[in-house]
C-alpha cells in the first residue's frame, strides 16, 4: 500500500502579476520548502545591465540564462536534501522550450520520489497590469512596464500542462495565503504527508 510522498515539487505557472511568487512564498511556509522563483535564475544577469523593469535587453540574455538553470535543477537533484519540497515559479510560452521546461521540472520531481503538481494562475488583466509596477517587482529586477506587459498577454499564448497535472487558480479577488492554503491541500488529498516542524 502507498503511504503517500514525503516531498512535493509545484510549479506555478501564469503570466508576469498574477501572483506567482507570492503565493510561492505562502506554499514554501506551509510545506517548510523552498521557493525557486524564475528570478532567482535572472538575476545575477540582469544585475549586470542595471534594469528598471522597464528599458529593452538583447534578447540574447536567456540564451545565457539557461546554464544558469540547468545549475539549479542540477543542483537539488544532485546534492540538495531529498526531504526538501521545491515550488518553482515560471512563465512557459507555448513554444518547444516551455513543454521541454516542463518535462524537465516534472522529471526532476519523479527521480526524486516527489509528488508533483503544476498549478496555472490566472486573474484579470487589468489586476495583473495594475499589479505589475510595484516597487517590489522592481526591486527583485521582473519586468514593471504595465502597457507592455498588457501587450505581453494579449501577444503570448502559455504552454498548457496536460489537464491531469495541473489545478487552475483565480488570484483576482483571492488572497495569496488562501490560494497557497488551496493548494497545500490539493497536494495533501493527492498523497503528501504533512512535513514534521
Amino acid at each position: 500500500m502507498d503511504d503517500g510522498s514525503e516531498t512535493c515539487v509545484v510549479l506555478l505557472l501564469g503570466y508576469p502579476g498574477v501572483g506567482k511568487r507570492t503565493v510561492g512564498l505562502y506554499l514554501v511556509e506551509l510545506l517548510d520548502g523552498v521557493l525557486v522563483d524564475n528570478q532567482l535564475i535572472n538575476i545575477p544577469l540582469l544585475t549586470l545591465f542595471k534594469w528598471d523593469g522597464k528599458f529593452p535587453i538583447p534578447m540574447e540574455i536567456w540564451e545565457r540564462v539557461k546554464p544558469i538553470r540547468e545549475a539549479v535543477l542540477g543542483t537539488i537533484e544532485d546534492l540538495a536534501p531529498k526531504s526538501n519540497s521545491y515550488v518553482f515559479t515560471d512563465v512557459l510560452k507555448l513554444d518547444g522550450e516551455g513543454a521541454r521546461h516542463y518535462d524537465r521540472i516534472r522529471s526532476l520531481a519523479q527521480r526524486r520520489g516527489s509528488l508533483f503538481l503544476s498549478v496555472m494562475l490566472d486573474c484579470d488583466v487589468e489586476e495583473q497590469v495594475r499589479r505589475i509596477d510595484n516597487p517590489d517587482r522592481v526591486a527583485l529586477l521582473k519586468g514593471s512596464d504595465p502597457e507592455g506587459y498588457r501587450r505581453h498577454r494579449q501577444r503570448t499564448r502559455l504552454f498548457e500542462p496536460p489537464p491531469e497535472e495541473v489545478v487552475h487558480i483565480d488570484t483576482t479577488e483571492v488572497g495569496p495565503r488562501p490560494n497557497a492554503q488551496t493548494i497545500y491541500e490539493l497536494l495533501l488529498s493527492r498523497g503528501l504527508r504533512r512535513p514534521s516542524r
